[in-house]
């Protein structure tokens, strides 16, 4: 299943593949729960996550993803989380709740940044890809991108040339 593309896998599960729909679930669960915890409590977070795998189950033969399937998931959790922390305004009209309201706020930024939904995308693809790679070819790729160094300094590093170095990249 990993090494299908996504797009697959979604048609997979729209077909109503369980072993496809287990294997995002399995992928993304933790990711969901991690960044949805950021705005609401640890049990609202699995409940949610739960409904939404749920519904994405039950819709699956008529959801559209446009974008990627990271992106999808992301948003909806992204927009059941703002749902929960609208309703607990509504619940504490009364009170003044800091907390609540700097957690709409950092929400906020995400609903209204789809940029960071497609970074925490591009991460995991960037991730999954170098996974893929030969050993060698994701360090001096590593080391290019994310750590800044040069060819030179590389090929200087691994004592091979930065002809090497370029085609590893």
């Amino acid at each position: 299943m990993k090494h299908l593309a996504e797009n697959k896998i979604i048609q997979r599960i729209r077909e109503g593949d369980q072993e496809a729909f287990r294997y995002v679930y399995d992928v993304y669960y933790q990711r969901l729960l991690i960044f949805s915890r950021k705005f609401v409590s640890e049990d609202q977070a699995k409940d949610l996550i739960q409904d939404s795998f749920f519904q994405f189950w039950m819709n699956r033969e008529k959801i559209e993803i446009n974008r990627s399937l990271s992106a999808y998931l992301f948003t909806v959790i992204k927009n059941r989380c703002f749902k929960i922390l609208k309703d607990e305004q509504r619940n504490n009209r009364g009170t003044q709740n800091f907390g609540l309201k700097l957690k709409q706020e950092e929400l906020a930024y995400f609903i209204n940044s789809e940029k960071s939904i497609l970074e925490f995308d591009i991460r995991d693809r960037v991730q999954k890809t170098m996974e893929n790679l030969p050993p060698a070819c994701a360090g001096v790729f590593r080391e290019s991108r994310f750590e800044g160094l040069s060819n030179k300094e590389i090929a200087e590093k691994h004592n091979i040339s930065v002809k090497a170095v370029e085609k590893h990249i």
